[in-house]
């Protein structure tokens, strides 16, 4: 008897050992450039641009994925790349866990029609899934520029963000919206529907209520009948009420604080001014160096 326990466990370990392997993912959800439209630029210095790639390792997805956007770049702006070379590769993280900068940078030697030019193309974000076979499919979001334009992606502020600040919260006044627009569909449809069975139960059992305490009215020989089987229903109506209630308010916690898909926030990058102003102290007048960020 023992020995089928643990042949029954190793086979559900093995199962869900299986199951995992068949749904690894570099995260949860997939990011909302991947889902949706791409990040629009503010600066006019580069472009966003998506690529995809498949392989059997990580790495090969990814060179893929650059062989992808190449091939992009060619047919979109009839460039033809001749080399390329990785000269950067960083990852920083700004105001905790769910906030990040990230870059790997490549430049690649391109000719367009007919003149040599450098394209700076930066690694801004990337997601991969591994399949049950054991290849990969890589997604990266990339930023490219020409060298010879000022900054190219750096002229704004990229990073990337898993928060949603108080817009999630607000669309959630609507249960279970709030939850759809950050991109965790299974919660948001579970809490929206959640909520609408929730409250057809509190209409249905106040409906039963009333019609109890109707037929406690007209039929006065069964009052203490029906004004138990009223109760009953009045309980269950306050039951759902509470649960309802409880359900509304996990859903406006949630939404505030619970991280969403990852996104990509797109802001100008400072400028720097310089001028100068006039001083006055006690022993000394003049002018100051004022440097604005």
């Amino acid at each position: 008897m023992k020995l089928k326990y643990i042949s029954l466990i190793l086979l559900i370990l093995c199962y869900c050992s299986y199951c995992a392997l068949a749904q690894t993912v570099s995260d949860k959800m997939k990011p909302r450039w991947i889902t949706s439209i791409l990040p629009k630029n503010i600066s006019p210095s580069y472009t966003f641009i998506n690529a995809s790639g498949t392989g059997g390792s990580l790495e090969e997805a990814r060179q893929r994925a650059f062989v992808n956007l190449t091939t992009k770049l060619e047919h979109e702006r009839g460039i033809k790349v001749s080399s390329s070379v990785k000269v950067k590769s960083n990852s920083q993280r700004i105001g905790g866990r769910r906030s990040q900068q990230s870059s790997q940078i490549f430049q690649m030697e391109c000719t367009e029609d007919g003149k040599n030019i450098t394209l700076n193309t930066r690694v801004i974000d990337e997601y991969w899934e591994r399949e049950k076979t054991g290849s990969y499919t890589c997604y990266i979001l990339y930023t490219v520029a020409d060298n010879n334009l000022s900054g190219g992606s750096y002229d704004d502020d990229i990073w990337l963000t898993t928060s949603y600040g108080a817009k999630g919260f607000f669309m959630s006044l609507i249960p279970g919206v709030g939850q759809l627009y950050k991109g965790s569909k299974l919660k948001g449809g579970l809490i929206l529907s959640g909520t609408a069975a929730c409250t057809g139960m509190i209409i249905a059992s106040e409906n039963m209520r009333s019609s109890y305490i109707k037929k406690m009215q007209e039929k006065t020989v069964y009052k203490a009948f029906y004004n138990d089987k009223a109760n009953t229903w009045c309980n269950v109506r306050n039951g759902f009420i509470g649960a309802v209630s409880a359900l509304y308010i996990y859903n406006l916690i949630d939404a505030a604080v619970a991280p969403g898909r990852r996104r990509v926030i797109v802001k100008k990058g400072k400028t720097v001014h310089w001028g100068l102003v006039p001083t006055w102290e006690k022993n000394m007048t003049g002018m100051s160096l004022v440097m604005n960020f």
